[in-house]
């Protein structure tokens, strides 16, 4: 009588972990690829809400304020929440997530002075991360740029 064996060989184990490895292989890169778009979303949703609240800021800000605003170019800064605005720049470098500019949009902006107008088109550049992780700064390339366009009434 001849008796079988009823154990696995060598190579089925070796096929068997190396296509259990390739699994889970695919499964973190899928996962971490999912969390990186979520993460992006989410970013820009936060953008968003910045550019969102800037407009409405703005409609009780004094007119010569948002003008002088708009050509200066000054920034300001909220936090990764997008919860915190400050027209004044006093959020810790560490906090600043968004970088917010004021641009006056010409192609919709009366013609003429913007002292005598009768409304104020304004352009809300977001732009993201202000900084790096460690405070240091990240090229234009790397940063994402959220326009908001809004007109504000005198």
């Amino acid at each position: 009588m001849t008796r079988k064996s009823a154990a696995f060989s060598l190579v089925e184990v070796i096929v068997a972990v190396g296509v259990f490895v390739a699994g889970v292989v695919t499964a973190v890169a899928l996962l971490s690829q999912t969390t990186s778009s979520a993460r992006e979303r989410l970013e820009r949703a936060a953008a968003s809400r910045v550019a969102q609240s800037v407009a409405v800021l703005l409609n009780t800000e004094p007119w010569d304020s948002i003008v002088a605003r708009s050509a200066s170019g000054d920034l300001w800064y909220a936090d990764r929440g997008g919860r915190r605005i400050d027209l004044i720049d006093t959020v810790a470098a560490n906090e600043r997530f968004f970088e917010i500019r004021l641009r006056r949009y010409k192609d919709l902006s009366s013609p003429g002075s913007e002292t005598d107008a009768a409304y104020f088109a304004t352009i809300v550049e977001v732009r993201w991360p202000a900084a790096g992780e460690a405070g240091g700064g990240i090229s234009p390339e790397d940063r994402d740029l959220l326009r908001h366009r809004t007109v504000v009434l005198r």
